[in-house]
């Protein structure tokens, strides 16, 4: 039988590229044999040579290509050995100048020669190598090649260059659930340190401080439209009218653990000229005149989220936020909404009803002075406003996501003297009087021998040891006062 063998070439956007610095042709044909009816495929694949190096990189340098066309290109394959750290960035543009679309791997020298495809989806590209290591390279062998046909991995990756569909846990966050090395899954509980939900008509003074003026007042309600209490912070109609609410306690931070407030508030109106309403976790010298925390802040209608340092505020307002609601997040007065900030001693997230709002980039400073903070909330009129503005809240609390304790320190006294245990917020575990005698013994929720008294302790002379528990927190440090001599040992962390 005749044998025809049929050519056919490629269509023309496959097969034809005009580089900007390099203009080439890029073929292919298919032949086929009617008489076997085998099918064979020839394309040319071209090396760009002004996105390819074999120059050496110093440290802290980079090699940047130039823009090169990929119209009739469908994949860009580059591929690299040296014998130091690099990024690399295959960057695209729709212009040659723009570069929009940006994808970056990371090379491990030690892993030897690596490659990566990318699919081409924009009219230009160029090739970003960056030395990240210390030292200069002493050889360097990058290639980039134009590839009209074929199967390129999706540009959506993992960011170590993996697909989505690994068996990976990310939560909305951007956090990633890690593996001890054991082999064993990190897990936490969150426990609840502070604050609750507000139940009845009695703001409960053992839990909270109220601070109101001109008229402002603080009080807990059942609106007819819900079926739980909640607490409401009003200014009233008096002019410049305010009202703060802060926790008795503090929550307390613990290293190697996060902490997250948790807010459930409504705001009846979408913000109202010369008023300013906070929600958060802040430290203060007094309740009216805050020093450190993070909170969010609907001042007039303009809704921020903000650290304080030292009693500068470090500020970020609608229209620049960064998160996944975008740029902008419009204030809702028709329902309540869950606003939670995390926090640790490195970053500050915050969000709402779930859906991170902002991430703020902590710099070479503690964004607080220090991450034990109170729950604190406030509604002031200025400007001699005498409009009434209301902020509802319905839960606030302090979690921390760890357990509760840590690994304890002990101290044994046996003299009559002043001791200073710590300077910071613990948890008192338990005291040991190991021989006990007829003296006082006071414990003080303080730095100095004075202020809030855990316990004052009598103990009767020549009785048996005995060990007193009492796991409970202090908020500001741990101080033991011993009127004569005695022996104990005290327990904490």
């Amino acid at each position: 039988m005749k044998k025809i063998l049929i050519t056919l070439f490629l269509l023309a956007t496959l097969l034809t590229t005009s580089c900007v610095n390099d203009p080439a042709h890029i073929t292919g044909s298919i032949s086929a044999n009617v008489t076997n009816t085998s099918l064979a495929i020839q394309q040319n694949v071209i090396a760009d040579p002004h996105n390819s190096s074999t120059s050496n990189i110093l440290s802290g340098a980079n090699f940047t290509g130039n823009a090169t066309s990929t119209l009739g290109v469908n994949a860009i394959q580059v591929s690299l050995k040296t014998d130091q750290n690099m990024l690399v960035y295959v960057e695209q543009s729709p212009d040659g100048a723009n570069w929009d679309i940006i994808d970056h791997f990371d090379y491990i020298y030690s892993l030897g020669g690596a490659s990566w495809t990318v699919q081409a989806v924009n009219s230009y590209y160029r090739v970003v190598v960056i030395n990240i290591n210390g030292i200069a390279t002493t050889y360097l062998r990058l290639q980039t090649a134009l590839c009209p046909i074929v199967e390129a991995v999706p540009r959506s990756l993992s960011d170590d260059g993996r697909f989505l569909t690994e068996a990976t846990i990310i939560d909305d966050y951007g956090n990633d659930a890690e593996i001890s090395p054991d082999n064993e899954l990190k897990v936490t509980q969150s426990v609840k340190l502070v604050g609750g939900i507000f139940i009845g008509t009695i703001v409960d003074s053992n839990f909270w401080t109220t601070n109101t003026s001109a008229n402002g007042s603080v009080f807990q309600d059942i609106r007819t439209s819900t079926t739980g209490g909640e607490l409401s912070l009003t200014t009233n109609t008096t002019a410049n009218g305010a009202a703060r609410i802060s926790s008795i306690r503090r929550g307390r931070y613990v290293a190697g653990n996060s902490n997250y407030a948790r807010f459930v508030v409504h705001t009846p109106d979408n913000g109202t000229v010369n008023n300013q309403r906070r929600w958060g976790v802040v430290d203060y010298t007094s309740i009216t005149s805050i020093t450190d925390g993070a909170y969010f802040e609907l001042n007039g209608t303009t809704l921020s989220v903000v650290t304080m340092r030292g009693g500068t505020a470090n500020r970020t307002s609608d229209g620049s936020f960064n998160g996944k609601w975008g740029t902008h997040y419009h204030i809702d007065s028709n329902t309540s909404h869950i606003y939670e900030i995390y926090y640790t001693t490195f970053s500050v997230l915050f969000s709402v009803d779930g859906v991170l709002l902002h991430n703020f980039s902590i710099g070479a400073y503690p964004w607080s002075n220090t991450p034990t903070l109170y729950i604190y909330a406030d509604n002031v009129n200025s400007g001699g406003s005498v409009t009434d503005v209301i902020l509802h809240i319905r839960t606030a609390t302090i979690h921390r996501l760890g357990p509760t304790l840590s690994s304890p320190k002990y101290v044994n006294i046996s003299t009559g003297t002043t001791t200073i245990l710590k300077y910071s917020a613990g948890t008192l575990q338990s005291i040991t009087l190991n021989q006990p005698t007829n003296i006082t013994i006071t414990v003080y929720d303080n730095i100095a021998a004075s202020g809030s008294i855990i316990a004052t302790i009598t103990p009767q002379p020549n009785s048996p040891p005995v060990t007193l528990t009492y796991g409970i927190d202090f908020s500001t440090g741990l101080c033991i006062v011993t009127s004569g001599a005695i022996n104990l040992t005290v327990v904490y962390e």
